[in-house]
């Protein structure tokens, strides 16, 4: 399973400071994993987003790892209001890929 965790800064405020996805949704077999392709690639399109488009200095770690891929990128508290735009895009997309492929990705939020 893919597991999404979305970093907020406080309940009330709603401001996303970071992404990290971990794991391979195994809804298809390697090379034809929409799900897992679908993920990936809002996670990409977002981390593009926010360092070449919005100029967002972006922290990113990856790890691709077979067996665990894991991807995390953060950007600055400050920059979090300016590209809500973009970052709310991002969470309304993963969650509407959860709500049709629950059994294959999640996400869980942890507040900061």
């Amino acid at each position: 399973m893919t597991t999404v965790t979305l970093f907020w800064k406080g309940k009330a405020n709603k401001n996303l400071l970071g992404v990290e996805t971990r794991g391979h949704s195994d809804s298809g077999h390697k090379g034809e994993d929409v799900v897992c392709a679908a993920v990936s690639t809002l996670i990409h399109a977002l981390y593009l987003g926010l360092r070449d488009v919005a100029k967002v200095p972006v922290e990113r770690e990856a790890d691709a790892d077979a067996e665990a891929p894991f991807i995390s990128i953060r950007w600055p508290e400050e920059a979090a209001a300016g590209v809500s735009l973009l970052t709310g895009t991002v969470v309304l997309s993963l969650n509407e890929i959860v709500s049709r492929y629950a059994e294959y990705v999640s996400i869980s939020e942890v507040y900061l």
